[in-house]
């Protein structure tokens, strides 16, 4: 994602017939502030070195980029923990500005450890096949509703439909053989990012069931 910080032009709000009324100027956003806007509202959040390797930057052009956001009511960022670094979000005006109709709030604590390691696979997939097209938990929920097992996230490869599932810790075995049957059925592949211990319960229940749909991977880490 090319990223070059300017100050954006302006647009002119409100009529220019009321006299003694002043008018409200807002800047309008260049393109690649729209593309950022749409990748965090499907996101929802990124921590600032990740936002680098989004952006294919240094992390201090990504620091000048999330408080560019939040100068101009695009975004908002802080930090939640000592051993992370800042976070960028959208703003409610980001999210309306990206066109995805999502809602607009700051990372949860504890839902961090899941987002990056989402993040990390979607910087992952999109360097292994960058044709592939994303699509975020947040659209998946929009498409098949709250009810139900959702994927992390899908990638359509060509005709095919791939369920991203990221593990952390190790769950129930019977709720995962049901959410894994459940995906299995309704996409193509089934693709597990997970850690050592949920790896381990994954590779054991594909070589009972047999199941070929499943993919099992590690959790990427920086390269």
């Amino acid at each position: 994602m090319a990223v070059e910080i300017e100050e954006p032009k302006s647009r002119v709000w409100g009529s220019s017939s009321s006299r003694g009324r002043r008018r409200r100027t807002l800047p309008v956003p260049e393109s690649w502030e729209l593309e950022l806007l749409r990748l965090l509202s499907e996101q929802q959040a990124i921590p600032f070195d990740q936002l680098a390797r989004f952006l294919d930057c240094e992390q201090e052009q990504a620091v000048r980029v999330a408080k560019h956001l939040t100068k101009f009511g695009y975004g908002d960022y802080g930090r939640f923990l000592t051993d992370e670094p800042h976070w960028v979000w959208p703003t409610w005006r980001g999210m309306r500005l990206s066109g995805m109709g999502f809602r607009a709030d700051p990372p949860r604590v504890g839902a961090m450890a899941r987002m990056r390691a989402v993040n990390e696979v979607r910087l992952h997939i999109s360097r292994r096949a960058p044709g592939a097209g994303w699509i975020c938990s947040r659209s998946v929920v929009r498409e098949q509703g709250v009810r139900g097992y959702r994927p992390n996230a899908v990638v359509e490869i060509g005709t095919e439909r791939h369920a991203l599932l990221v593990r952390l810790r190790v769950a129930d075995q019977q709720r995962t053989i049901s959410i894994l049957e459940t995906h299995m059925a309704r996409y193509d592949a089934v693709i597990a990012f997970a850690n050592p211990r949920p790896r381990a319960l994954l590779e054991r229940l594909k070589a009972e069931h047999h199941w070929p749909k499943l993919v099992i991977r590690p959790i990427p880490r920086p390269s």
